[in-house]
């Protein structure tokens, strides 16, 4: 018994402890900086730059939700991975821009029919190298 709960107190020790960082060969962290007088929302875009599905990203404004001239982070286990297995003809990774207020007042299931976003943006691996891991809006 004393071993199993050494091995889970190990175990939660060790995810616990666990965060995300960057690497040169892996990037667990892309920073999204908001340059505008505006709030917004981001999200990842499909292969063209476009909205990739109807979810709702207003419901989770602590993940979406970017403040006008503030930062943010958006994590993943590696973005190097997310570019090559992106599904798109050449590895690349988009993101879309939503005004905040718009998300916040009309259902995005008509936001999603007519494409109503303020712009994305598409990186190349080496583009984001060189930006150092940091999308700007506008």
């Amino acid at each position: 018994m004393g071993k199993v709960i050494v091995i889970i107190s190990l175990v939660l020790f060790v995810t616990g402890c666990w965060e995300y960082k960057n690497t040169p060969s892996n990037h667990q962290i892309l920073r999204i900086c908001n340059h505008s007088d505006m709030d917004i929302y981001f999200r990842r875009g499909n292969c063209e730059g476009g909205i990739f599905d109807n979810y709702d990203i207003s419901v989770t404004p602590q993940v979406y939700k970017v403040y006008a001239y503030k930062c943010k982070n958006a994590y993943s286990p590696s973005f190097e991975v997310d570019i090559e297995y992106s599904g798109c003809l050449e590895p690349r990774i988009s993101y879309v821009f939503f005004d905040a207020k718009i998300l916040e007042t009309i259902p995005f299931d008509t936001v999603f029919k007519y494409n109503m976003m303020l712009g994305s943006k598409i990186f190349t691996k080496e583009q984001l190298d060189s930006l150092d891991w940091t999308i700007t809006y506008p």
